[in-house]
């Protein structure tokens, strides 16, 4: 038996009695390689469903005729759609919010828009 085989042995018992948990790897193939492009089939998933989600949520933002006009940008992450801009009323912020809440795939919208009162 391998000197380090048997130590990976022995280290891997330690750790489950100390209650940890040991993933062994007989170190065939590339596993660093396969779980890179996992990683990064994965990442890549993700930031194009959250670039979908931010594209549907404006395209009802643009819709609505009660926002014509308002600056507002979206952007998602994992279900959660937070809204940048200016607008010019604080009915515009409500309405946004609800509008980007009934969104499918929407699980919850953060504010960071920012209330432009002209005149004042």
């Amino acid at each position: 038996m391998k000197s380090g085989y048997l130590y990976a042995i022995l280290a891997a018992s330690f750790l489950v009695s100390l209650g940890g948990c040991v993933i062994v790897v007989d170190g065939k193939g590339d596993m660093e390689t396969e779980w890179a492009s996992t990683w990064e089939a994965e990442n890549e998933s993700a930031a194009e469903a959250n670039k979908r989600l931010a594209r549907e949520v404006s395209a009802v933002l643009a819709a609505d005729s009660l926002l014509a006009g308002e600056e507002i940008n979206v952007s998602a992450r994992r279900g959660a759609v937070a809204l940048h801009g200016k607008v010019g009323n604080t009915a515009a912020v409500d309405r946004a919010l609800q509008l980007a809440a009934d969104v499918p795939g929407v699980e919850s919208v953060v504010s960071r828009l920012s209330v432009q009162f002209v005149g004042h």
